[in-house]
């Protein structure tokens, strides 16, 4: 294999202008080809140039990726990648309750529950499961309307066990955990005041052996561990005194804003999509288990922790994990005001990016080899995550939430009522 203009042998990835390869802290800018994702990396005078000519050398998809690392080089974007798709019999079959109890109790916030069943949380702190096949809802606990503002957007988080579920402030200061079993509270919750209007309330559930365990935040820039069965904290660590100003920073201080959490399938990584001034978002990752078992302090400075992405502007955004170590995120680009649709793929276990392919919007889910993107807008879309082909697309499918283990969502109807939909057909 002949060694190209970057120094390896390896397939060609784009082109690069000569004067970035020979200043690698020059600004560029990314032009895409209209093949795909293809595109070329040029300073700013090659920009100007219609068509590549002598000054452009062919480098590999490592050495493209490491100048696109250099998020703040970027200068801009010219053109668009080529969306692709593919005819397929795949479609949303769609199945509606009525609910008849709940009747003029639309719900505020729904989350999976088991294997097919909804937990829904209503105006009046109620949590209700509901299953298609039954006509009553049941009533699992209630959350106190002293406890919760529920007039403020709300979020619920139900653990996989089935068995505790969070409901916090989605932007908010507060929350509780209900364990269903008994309908009890055994946590409050509260991460502070500091700047939570910009940011998701960060918490998840996820399983350590045979027991369930519960991150989150409890400052803006401290996450810790607890039991959600007793609330006992399971994360006890003291920070050094903090110095004057003009001091080194204390040892495992963090200036990092944690915002929302999302737990791989198989429960050995976090993903933290949080911020840091001025502001830019960071998306790290880190290692469940090192934290759990190793290092109190993972969640800091944990040799675990890996940045995955930095976008100015832009943090909690979509994303999902599509295997046990690969995470789904939403938008290409340097800039919250010029991020382009697409779906691009980081190994959470090294911080690198893999691979990405235009077109997907809106919020991700994963359903086996199969990307599902709604956006408020323009409703459902179906990708290939292998190939990047758009395979179906359902403008009336705007969704609430989404069941991992029964493959479907559900939508809360804006006249009542409550609508199931799940995929059906062949992708090929």
């Amino acid at each position: 294999m002949e060694t190209l203009a970057c120094g390896h042998a390896a397939p060609v990835a784009g082109l690069c202008c000569v004067h970035l390869l020979e200043n690698e802290d020059a600004g560029y800018y990314i032009r895409f080809t209209g093949l795909g994702s293809s595109m070329d990396l040029l300073c700013e005078d090659c920009s100007r140039v219609s068509h590549p000519g002598q000054a452009h050398r062919p480098i590999c998809a490592d050495c493209q990726q490491s100048t696109m690392g250099r998020i703040f080089d970027i200068i801009g974007v010219i053109g668009r990648p080529e969306s692709r798709a593919r005819a397929t019999t795949l479609h949303f079959e769609h199945r509606e309750h009525a609910f008849p109890s709940l009747a003029g109790r639309k719900p505020l916030a729904v989350a999976a529950l088991g294997a097919s069943s909804w937990l829904a949380v209503d105006a009046e702190g109620t949590l209700l499961r509901l299953d298609f096949n039954e006509d009553t809802p049941e009533q699992l606990g209630s959350v106190s309307l002293t406890s919760i503002d529920f007039a403020a957007p709300l979020a619920l988080h139900v653990s996989a066990c089935a068995r505790f579920a969070a409901v916090v402030h989605q932007r908010g200061s507060i929350g509780v955990v209900v364990d269903l079993s008994t309908g009890a509270v055994t946590m409050k919750l509260s991460r502070g005041s500091y700047h939570t209007e910009h940011c998701d309330f960060s918490i998840a559930f996820f399983r350590d052996a045979e027991r369930t365990l519960l991150v989150h935040a409890t400052a803006w820039n401290r996450l810790d561990l607890s039991d959600p069965a007793t609330g006992a904290l399971l994360s006890i660590r003291e920070r050094p005194p903090r110095g004057e100003p003009n001091q080194p920073i204390p040892a495992h201080e963090l200036d990092y804003f944690h915002c929302g959490l999302t737990v791989s399938p198989n429960d050995e990584w976090l993903v933290d999509d949080g911020w840091v001034w001025h502001p830019v978002g960071i998306l790290t990752s880190l290692s469940l288990g090192r934290w759990v078992r190793d290092n109190v302090w993972e969640s800091e400075d944990g040799p675990s922790r890996r940045r995955l992405r930095e976008i100015p502007y832009h943090w909690d955004g979509p994303r999902c994990f599509v295997s046990p170590r690969i995470l789904a995120t939403w938008g290409f680009g340097s800039d919250a005001d010029m991020l382009i649709d697409a779906a691009l793929f980081h190994d959470v276990s090294t911080g690198k990016l893999l691979r990405w392919f235009p077109g997907p919007r809106g919020d991700f889910e994963c359903d086996g080899n199969l990307l599902l993107a709604s956006a408020a807008d323009t409703g459902t879309a179906v990708w290939d995550i292998e190939t990047g082909e758009k395979l179906h697309e359902d403008a009336t499918l705007k969704p609430t939430a989404w069941h991992p283990v029964s493959r479907r969502f559900l939508t809360v109807l804006p006249k009542g009522g409550l609508r199931e939909s799940s995929l059906s057909g062949t992708a090929w």
